[in-house]
């Protein structure tokens, strides 16, 4: 795996090479944008609203199937390193977790265990967060990063802001999830109770 440690031979050239619209110069760069642009749109619109009918369900699966998308453009994008490298083990694991979340709703739906509602909620919510968390790494790398003076600069700029970032939104995701697990597992196993 090529981790972008060594940019040798890119040193004086690195501005040019991540600015802000080389990720969408190409069909691939463009479906990886517009994929991951809609599913930043829909998490939220999802999160928010009421579970379970027909908008929550039409809109989860156009979620599942732009971070599908998002992930597997993203799998074939090699622009970075010139081969794969952690952002590629972010995308397995950000498809990994999103095809799970659709599964466990799945299974929820034929099983009505509470475990699985559960398990759906924490899986599509920590989808988002990944998403979110990797349009601030792209931005960094193909926005902001190129102004700064030297690549040290950039990977000490880009690991600060990962590490805020991250922790932030991890806090903020676990306090949402809980609450709409709180919100919508109670009623759930109250049905279930009712049903046999």
């Amino acid at each position: 795996m090529a981790f972008p440690a060594d940019f040798s031979g890119l040193e004086n050239d690195w501005r040019a090479t991540y600015d802000f619209w080389t990720w969408s110069s190409d069909r691939l760069g463009r479906l990886h944008l517009y994929a991951a642009s809609a599913a930043l749109v829909l998490g939220p619109l999802i999160f928010l609203r009421a579970k379970g009918d027909l908008t929550h369900r039409l809109g989860g699966l156009g979620y599942v199937f732009a971070m599908f998308t998002t992930n597997v453009t993203a799998l074939q994008i090699y622009d970075f390193t010139g081969g794969p490298n952690f952002f590629h083990v972010a995308a397995l694991a950000s498809l990994a977790t999103a095809i799970a979340g659709l599964l466990s709703i799945v299974v929820y739906g034929h099983t009505k265990q509470t475990r699985a509602l559960e398990a759906h909620i924490d899986l599509m919510s920590w989808s988002y967060f990944g998403l979110v968390l990797a349009a601030i790494a792209e931005s960094w790398t193909r926005g902001l990063g190129p102004q700064l003076d030297s690549l040290r600069t950039f990977w000490i700029a880009f690991a600060i802001s990962m590490v805020v970032a991250g922790g932030v939104g991890a806090v903020i995701t676990a306090k949402l999830t809980a609450s709409v697990k709180r919100r919508w597992t109670a009623p759930a196993q109250a049905e279930n109770a009712g049903h046999r």
